[in-house]
């Protein structure tokens, strides 16, 4: 788990440049807008609220696996523990950002971002590959033209 930490930390500048990216496209799933209330109006001077928030789940590959054009979420652990598709399947995650490094290791080559409810929708279809590793655990494997054919396509970096 700490090597998935270690991405994330490593890739952080540019996971925050990609989700900036994609704001245009997250706003009509994600962002509210209301009027103030009285209270809000009156005693605090404003007019207008402006809500967004949404939870991002994010994965890096290795550049070896581009070749797959897939996003693989985990599927079964190794000692039986909720994995990621169980979280998913009980809409704990929004909004996936999956991304793949260069061949050097030192940059992303490969984003995507996709609307969650998209993957879930892929489970109710059984749309998806299960793949086993050789350690025994096993991974969900879906294409990312099923993923945008289920209005899951947010954003993508080639």
């Amino acid at each position: 788990m700490n090597d998935y930490r270690n991405l994330e930390n490593k890739f952080k500048s540019e996971i925050e440049l990609h989700i900036k990216n994609a704001m245009p496209n997250l706003f009509d799933s994600f962002v509210q807008f209301r009027q103030s209330d009285d209270e809000e109006d009156g005693k605090l001077s404003f007019d207008l609220v402006f809500n967004m928030n949404f939870t991002i789940s994010i994965r890096i590959r290795k550049h070896k696996y581009l070749k797959f054009n897939d996003m693989t979420i985990r599927y079964k652990s190794l000692k039986g523990y909720r994995t990621e598709i169980d979280k998913i399947k009980d809409g704990l995650a929004q909004i996936y950002f999956y991304a793949y490094m260069s061949e050097d290791e030192n940059s992303l080559c490969k984003v995507r971002i996709c609307n969650v409810e998209s993957i879930r929708k892929l489970i109710e279809q059984e749309n998806y590959k299960v793949r086993e590793n050789k350690d025994g655990t096993m991974l969900a494997a879906f294409k990312f033209k099923d993923i945008a054919n289920n209005g899951g396509a947010v954003y993508k970096f080639n």
